[in-house]
């Protein structure tokens, strides 16, 4: 029923980031041939369960649809757990708006035994399952200039000059010495720094 949504940090009251969640939201139902609007903070708002302000982590997953109709739903946060990362070429697969239907990156993770994988395309470093990358060169912080999908954590760290954008390509990784996932859900000094070595097999 809801086939497109936003995953938002919200905590102690506070849905976080909302500006870009909005545009992204705006855009996509644009881009969707959907000619309406939908609030993102008025259905926050609204929401009767939303949390206490209790200094925890929530993620409020916000469905919507093109036709209007919402749906929030909130649950506690926890970051993902990763020791292991393998490389994956996705073919010509693509994920240009945020679907709730993930089912062939779900399976992608699944089938590479691993607890992330980084997704690679005609040569080209992409994006995590679940995140946007960034790969530090000793100077500047890195992102893919043309990831998988445009990460609302990623636009707002780009607005504020932390991370650069550029083409990366899989050849490119070795001159990079450390690397993160960023996404929603994660403050810029939450996201935990990996070393390229992390990563399983050869580049």
């Amino acid at each position: 029923m809801y086939p497109l949504f936003e995953t938002i940090r919200y905590k102690n009251g506070v849905a976080e980031n909302l500006l870009f969640h909005q545009q992204r939201v705006d855009y996509t139902l644009k881009q969707l041939g959907a000619n309406i609007s939908i609030p993102l903070a008025e259905h926050i708002i609204a929401h009767p369960d939303k949390p206490n302000s209790d200094n925890m982590v929530y993620k409020c997953r916000f469905k919507y649809d093109l036709t209007g109709n919402a749906l929030v739903e909130f649950e506690p946060y926890s970051i993902k757990n990763i020791d292991t990362i393998a490389i994956h070429d996705i073919g010509q697969n693509t994920y240009p708006f945020k679907f709730t239907d993930r089912n062939w990156l779900n399976e992608i993770v699944s089938n590479a035994g691993t607890d992330e994988v980084i997704l690679t395309q005609n040569g080209y470093v992409k994006d995590a399952s679940y995140a946007n990358l960034v790969f530090f060169d000793g100077t500047h912080w890195v992102t893919p200039c043309q990831p998988l999908l445009m990460g609302t954590r990623r636009a707002a760290l780009l607005k504020a000059g932390i991370i650069i954008e550029a083409p990366i390509q899989i050849k490119d990784l070795n001159t990079f010495i450390d690397f993160k996932f960023i996404n929603a859900m994660m403050l810029w000094e939450e996201s935990i720094l990996f070393q390229l070595e992390k990563i399983k097999g050869q580049f």
